[in-house]
């Protein structure tokens, strides 16, 4: 009886985990709040700003993005990552 009742406990667990919401089902709603490309949404000022409203025009990087591009200097990075920018 006690093994009964163990197993139908599982059951119900592996049938409830199963009706769970997906981890990534959340992931599409976050998208939707970026704001459009071209508009910088953070500033470096205490003023708030909605996470989708545009505070300003523009591109911005990250480190990340600098380092992933593999060059030495800022100068080298800039162009790879936007195309308009040029170096003479």
């Amino acid at each position: 009886m006690l093994k009964l009742s163990v197993l139908s406990a599982a059951l119900a667990l592996i049938l409830a985990a199963c009706a769970a919401t997906p981890p990534g089902a959340g992931k599409a709603s976050a998208a939707n709040a970026l704001p459009p490309a071209g508009c910088v949404a953070q500033t470096a000022t205490r003023i708030p700003v909605k996470d989708t409203a545009c505070s300003g025009h523009g591109n911005t990087y990250t480190k990340e993005d600098i380092e992933r591009t593999g060059q030495a200097n800022l100068g080298d990075a800039l162009p790879m990552l936007d195309p308009a920018i040029s170096r003479h």
